[in-house]
């Protein structure tokens, strides 16, 4: 008897192991990016090896391109740790415009891109990242301020011009 109940045991244990393997892939398609940024999340058990691609596109309105990836846990997880996290950018034709973990205020032609986000989640609990992506246009404050600024130096330049010829 004591050996069923052992058996039952090994094996509500593989099943139990086995749902928490079976990884629920997130959603790779970011869309269209705008400048709220979108934000997705994986997570896996100690040994799970991320290596998740993700795509989007840069339209010609929003063109200036952040994206950063973090260690990730949800929460009341402890004892969480990734190593080699890190994410690729590359263009449609597969050429790498970056690679590391935190890219900020980079102008991207408009078009497609992926991003391969990797690392190997080696904590006791397991590990995970969070990867956000947003694309923005320079506001039209700054541009404001460069042409205020240049009439500014403009108007220093032929007060200069007027003293030095009365």
């Amino acid at each position: 008897m004591k050996l069923l109940k052992d058996l039952l045991v090994v094996i509500a244990a593989t099943g139990v192991m086995g749902s928490a393997q079976a990884q629920t892939p997130p959603d790779l398609n970011l869309g269209i990016l705008t400048p709220t940024t979108t934000i997705r999340t994986d997570f896996g058990v100690s040994g799970f090896t991320f290596a998740d691609l993700f795509t989007f596109s840069v339209g010609s309105a929003n063109h200036i391109f952040t994206g950063s990836t973090t260690p990730f846990a949800p929460p009341g997880i402890t004892g969480t740790s990734i190593t080699g996290l890190q994410f690729v950018l590359k263009d449609s034709t597969g050429a790498v415009l970056f690679t590391g973990t935190s890219l900020t205020d980079t102008e991207l032609t408009p078009g497609s891109f992926s991003m391969l986000v990797t690392g190997k989640a080696d904590g006791v609990s397991g590990g995970g990242f969070q990867l956000a992506a947003a694309a923005h246009n320079p506001e039209p404050a700054e541009w404001v301020m460069l042409l205020a600024g240049l009439m500014v130096v403009g108007f220093i330049a032929r007060r200069k011009t007027s003293l030095m010829a009365g």
